[in-house]
């Protein structure tokens, strides 16, 4: 049994059948908000992309599935000009381009504000909407199984798509998953 030092950070990895698998820590940070996915073929299985607490200049970092730091910044650096101190907040893995790597969806943190893809690993910001989403949605809405950016800005509802060819059009559509179905119902703070 590990006993975790009381008023510690700390990351932890458990499943119903086998319990804790691991944890750790990255210097006592607090991950606020965490995106799972397939964020690098580098690393054997999933990797977790985590948000600091912080207020203001938040330093995302990236876990491997072993739980490993194998990436952090900070996102002031990456984020596009004009983008809030504050960071992101509704962050979503998206299947945007077709490709094995998924990208994060998010919007401005605290406020009705742009919304951007990013690549987890790095932070390097790949697409800049300007808006003013209260609310951010990623699903594949229009069937070639990538997905699509959704946002909802006071009473209109405005959806964004990759115009470029899609590399896989023989993948199945994602609707097609038990567990996509599944998350896209069950609404709480990211998914409708």
């Amino acid at each position: 049994m590990v006993l975790l030092e009381e008023g510690r950070n700390y990351t932890a990895l458990a499943n119903f059948k086998e319990g804790l698998l691991w944890w750790t820590t990255n210097t006592r940070q607090e991950p606020q908000n965490a995106v799972v996915g397939e964020f690098s073929l580098e690393y054997a299985g999933l990797e977790i992309w985590c948000r600091s607490r912080y207020n203001t200049h938040q330093k995302p970092w990236v876990l491997n599935a072993h739980g490993k730091v194998i990436s952090s910044y900070e996102m002031v650096a990456c984020a596009p000009d004009g983008w809030t101190t504050s960071g992101v907040e509704v962050i979503v893995p998206i299947d945007w381009s077709g490709a094995s790597i998924q990208l994060a969806a998010a919007k401005e943190r605290h406020e009705s504000g742009d919304v951007g893809l990013f690549k987890p690993m790095t932070g390097e910001f790949v697409l800049h909407i300007k808006a003013k989403a209260d609310r951010l949605y990623v699903a594949d809405i229009t069937g070639d199984w990538r997905e699509e950016i959704i946002i909802v800005e006071g009473k209109q509802i405005r959806f964004f798509e990759n115009a470029n060819p899609n590399p896989q059009p023989q993948h199945p559509r994602l609707w097609r998953q038990q567990n996509y179905r599944r998350n896209k119902m069950s609404w709480n703070y990211y998914s409708p």
